[in-house]
């Protein structure tokens, strides 16, 4: 179920599902900066200008790093930043990387309409993801992006 701000049907643990209820109750936007404290349960690792850095409440299952980077501003598309908001971004990057020794990590971020992404909240995020090394037996770490386009046949 899709509201203003959150996507319920994307929720994916019984804890997340919980705190959207609420978020959807209230009728606000989590991931703002007045509201985020309300709802996200996990410290915020440093802010910039133009972002949030924190990790995320709701990590994906084996992930040795999941860190969530927040615009400031309440957008949903990341062409509704500036150039400055784009170099910022780029340079946190670089800066957990560093910061914690990421040897690879996969960088997914949530814009627009949720019915698109499989994410759970409309306002403009980034997904910084860090799993362990591909090994014998080692499992996948695996989340929705998106959905397929139905196949035509001629």
């Amino acid at each position: 179920m899709s509201t203003k701000y959150i996507n319920l049907d994307h929720a994916r643990t019984d804890t997340q599902r919980m705190v959207m209820e609420q978020i959807k109750h209230d009728g606000v936007c989590p991931f703002c900066r007045t509201h985020l404290p309300s709802y996200h349960t996990k410290p915020i690792l440093f802010e910039t200008a133009h972002w949030i850095v924190t990790t995320n409440f709701a990590p994906y299952t084996g992930t040795q790093h999941h860190f969530l980077l927040i615009a400031q501003t309440h957008v949903t598309q990341l062409h509704e930043l500036g150039s400055d908001a784009h170099r910022d971004f780029f340079a946190i990057i670089e800066r957990l990387g560093r910061e914690y020794d990421i040897p690879g990590s996969t960088l997914l971020i949530r814009s627009g309409n949720t019915k698109y992404t499989g994410g759970t909240v409309t306002h403009l995020h980034a997904q910084l993801i860090v799993g362990g090394a591909s090994t014998k037996g080692a499992e996948p770490i695996l989340t929705c992006v998106g959905y397929k386009v139905p196949s035509t046949t001629d």
